[in-house]
C-alpha cells in the first residue's frame, strides 16, 4: 500500500514538471538562463572547431596566392625553372589531394552531436505565449509605449535591456492571432526600426529580417482592412528580400491587391477603353452564313487575351424568354460575409430550351467559331443590390495536360447582357483595366486559355456591384474538353 502512495506521488510530481510552465514564475526563467549557458557552451566548442579549420585553410589560400602572384607575370619561364616545376607537380600531386581531404574533413562533430541532441522540448508554444502575454498585460496596465519599452525605458527610467527586432516581431505576430489588429501593427512597425543590419545574416537564419517583417506587417495590416498599407507593405517586403528567400506569398498577395485597386477604378467607371492602333471598330461578317447575311457592329477592347464585345445580339423577344425561362428556378449564391465573393441568384437552361434558346446557342457559334455541343449550360445570372462576383478566373489548368479535358477547362466565355443597369454593375478585367458598361442585347466575348494553351492569368474578370437597379446577364461557358479547336477550323 505505501509502494502504491508513492508511486501516485512520483507520477504526480512527474506530470507537475511535465506541465511547469517557465513564464509563470522568475526562478524558472532564472533555469532557463542555465540552460541557454550550455547551450551556448556547445555552440561555442563547435564553433572553435570550424574556426581552426577555416584558419587552417586562409594559411594555404595566403602560402598559394604569394607563390601565384610570383608566377602571373610569366608562367613559362617561371614552370621552366627546375626548381619551381618539381615542386609544382609535387604539389598538385601529393599536397592537393591533402588539402581536398582536409576540405571534406568534417570538424567538430562530438559538438554538433550534442547541439542536434539537445532537447529542448519541455519549452513548449504556451511559454512563449504567456511571457508574450505578461509582457503586453504590463504595457496595458502602466500605459507604456512599445517604442519605450522596446528600447528599454520602464516608466522614464532607461535600463540597460532592449527587444531586438525579432522579439517585437513575435509580439507583432502573437498580437495578430489575438485579433489585435491595430497594435500587432505598432509593434511590427517598432521591429522595423529595432533591426539592426550587423544581425542580418543572424536575422535571416531566425526568419526575422526585414524582408520577413513587412510580410508579416502586410498580413496584419489586411486584418485591420488597411489594404493600401498592405499592399505597400508587400511590395516592400518583396523588395528587400534577399537572394534565395521565398516570397512568393508577398508577392502574389501584392499582385493581388494591385488588382483589387484597380478593380475598383474600373467598378467606379474611371477606367478609360483603350486607345491602341492595333484595335478596330468594325462589322463582323466572317465565319457564319449568318454573319455574311447580318453581321454584327464589333468593338476590339483586348487582343491579348481577346475581348470583345458585340452589339445587338440579343433580340428584346429572346431576352424575354430567357428572364421567363429562369424566373421559377433561380438558385440563390452568396458567401458568409458582407464582402462575399458571390451575391447572386442563378438558373440553368438546355440549349434546346425553346426555339429562341436554340437559336441564340447557334448564334453564339456563329460569332465565337467555336463548337458549343459538350459545353456547360446557359446560366442566366440576376444581381441584386450590392450583387457582385468578385475577382476569378472561368478557366480551370488542367493536370495533367492531356485530354480529355476537364470541363473547368473553359477555354472562352460569352456574358449576354438582357438588361440594362442604372448604377454600376459594370464588367471589371483588373489584369487588362478594363470596365464595361452593361449594354441590354449586347455579348461580351473573352478567351480565358492563351495560344499554348493555357489558362491566361490577364483575363481574370468579376461583376462589380449593383449600386441601383438589377443586373441580368447570361453566362456561357466554353469548354476544350473535346479538343475542338482541332475537330472544327477556323472560319474564313
Amino acid at each position: 500500500m505505501l509502494l502504491s502512495c508513492w508511486l501516485l506521488l512520483c507520477c504526480g510530481l512527474v506530470a507537475a514538471v511535465e506541465e511547469q510552465h517557465y513564464a509563470t514564475s522568475t526562478r524558472h526563467l532564472a533555469f532557463l538562463l542555465q540552460v541557454e549557458d550550455e547551450l551556448l557552451a556547445h555552440v561555442r566548442q563547435y564553433a572553435a572547431k570550424l574556426q581552426q579549420k577555416v584558419d587552417t585553410m586562409r594559411v594555404l589560400q595566403a602560402e598559394w596566392l604569394a607563390r601565384r602572384l610570383a608566377a602571373r607575370a610569366d608562367p613559362v619561364s617561371y614552370a621552366a625553372n627546375p626548381l619551381r616545376s618539381l615542386p609544382l607537380m609535387r604539389r598538385m600531386h601529393v599536397d592537393a589531394r591533402k588539402w581536398l581531404n582536409f576540405a571534406r574533413l568534417e570538424v567538430g562533430q562530438e559538438s554538433l552531436k550534442q547541439l542536434a541532441e539537445y532537447e529542448l522540448g519541455v519549452i513548449t508554444a504556451v511559454d512563449l505565449k504567456e511571457a508574450a502575454n505578461g509582457l503586453l498585460r504590463i504595457q496595458e496596465t502602466y500605459d507604456l509605449h512599445e517604442r519605450d519599452m522596446a528600447r528599454g525605458i520602464l516608466q522614464h527610467k532607461q535600463y540597460n535591456s532592449r527587444l531586438s527586432a525579432a522579439d517585437c516581431l513575435t509580439l507583432g505576430a502573437h498580437l495578430e492571432d489575438l485579433k489585435k489588429g491595430p497594435l500587432a501593427c505598432r509593434w511590427l512597425e517598432v521591429a522595423l526600426e529595432q533591426f539592426e543590419d550587423k544581425w542580418q545574416p543572424l536575422d535571416w537564419l531566425l526568419q526575422a529580417g526585414r524582408s520577413q517583417i513587412w510580410q508579416q506587417l502586410g498580413l496584419t495590416r489586411i486584418m485591420t482592412h488597411d489594404l493600401h498599407g498592405s499592399r505597400a507593405a508587400f511590395t516592400k517586403a518583396v523588395e528587400l528580400a534577399s537572394e534565395g528567400e521565398d516570397v512568393a506569398i508577398a508577392q502574389h498577395l501584392a499582385d493581388n491587391l494591385g488588382h483589387h485597386f484597380v478593380h475598383q477604378r474600373n467598378c467606379q467607371g474611371k477606367s478609360r477603353l483603350p486607345v491602341q492602333s492595333s484595335l478596330r471598330c468594325r462589322y463582323a461578317a466572317e465565319g457564319s452564313a449568318y454573319l455574311r447575311l447580318a453581321p454584327l457592329r464589333m468593338e476590339q477592347l483586348s487582343l491579348d487575351p481577346l475581348v470583345a464585345i458585340y452589339h445587338e445580339v440579343v433580340s428584346a423577344a429572346e431576352q424575354r424568354d430567357l428572364l421567363s425561362l429562369s424566373q421559377t428556378q433561380l438558385q440563390r449564391h452568396r458567401g458568409h460575409r458582407y464582402d462575399a465573393v458571390r451575391t447572386f441568384a442563378s438558373a440553368e437552361l438546355v440549349s434546346n430550351a425553346t426555339l429562341h434558346v436554340e437559336r441564340l446557342h447557334r448564334k453564339l457559334e456563329d460569332i465565337t467559331g467555336l463548337d458549343l455541343a459538350e459545353s456547360e449550360p446557359l446560366r442566366i445570372l440576376n444581381y441584386g443590390l450590392g450583387g457582385q462576383y468578385y475577382i476569378h478566373e472561368d478557366c480551370k489548368q488542367p493536370q495533367p495536360h492531356v485530354e480529355p479535358y476537364p470541363k473547368e477547362y473553359r477555354l472562352a466565355t460569352v456574358l449576354l447582357y438582357l438588361s440594362d443597369v442604372r448604377l454600376g454593375g459594370y464588367t471589371s478585367f483588373p489584369a487588362l483595366g478594363l470596365g464595361i458598361r452593361p449594354q441590354r442585347g449586347s455579348a461580351l466575348v473573352w478567351h480565358n486559355a492563351n495560344n499554348a494553351g493555357n489558362c491566361d492569368f490577364k483575363a481574370l474578370h468579376a461583376a462589380c456591384p449593383v449600386l441601383l437597379g438589377t443586373r441580368w446577364v447570361a453566362s456561357k461557358w466554353i469548354s476544350g474538353s473535346g479538343g475542338q479547336w482541332r475537330r472544327k477550323p477556323c472560319r474564313k
